[in-house]
């Protein structure tokens, strides 16, 4: 059993992408399942700043609006010898024209782009806290 010899903190920006009625969710090829468009912040660039980039990158819609931010968690894994602490900050952004870029993704990803509606995103989705966010999302928009 691998001791813990290092604590390590990372933040990430997490987007709630809205168009019309619909919401953003990518499937994630590696692992089989539907997420959110995520991502590292990076030295001096503020947290909303990394949503709407990592969002662009993703998913490759480059016209984007936000919202609000929508609220923080947090949570924590094992990954070798290191805890790795992390703090995900989430925002309520929406598409402004759904026209995409091509080949946005970086070589380490592999997500299919899919729009549904926020019963379906519910319901496919996998983590409880994207849930929650996405339900949220729905408060403050008109669908």
């Amino acid at each position: 059993m691998a001791q813990i010899n290092q604590k390590h903190y990372e933040i990430c920006s997490s987007a709630i992408l809205a168009y019309k009625n619909k919401f953003v969710l990518l499937y994630d090829h590696k692992k089989s399942h539907y997420v959110l468009p995520q991502g590292h912040k990076r030295k001096k660039e503020l947290l909303l700043n990394a949503a709407l980039r990592e969002a662009r990158e993703e998913t490759g819609f480059q016209e984007l609006t936000f919202v609000r931010k929508l609220g923080k968690y947090q949570y924590h894994f094992k990954k070798g010898e290191k805890m790795i602490y992390k703090t995900v900050n989430v925002y309520l952004i929406v598409i402004t024209n759904n026209k995409r870029l091509k080949n946005t993704q970086r070589a380490n990803e592999n997500f299919t782009i899919h729009l549904f509606s926020f019963k379906d995103s519910i319901k496919i989705i996998k983590w409880k806290q994207d849930k929650k966010y996405i339900k949220l999302a729905k408060r403050f928009l008109i669908i």
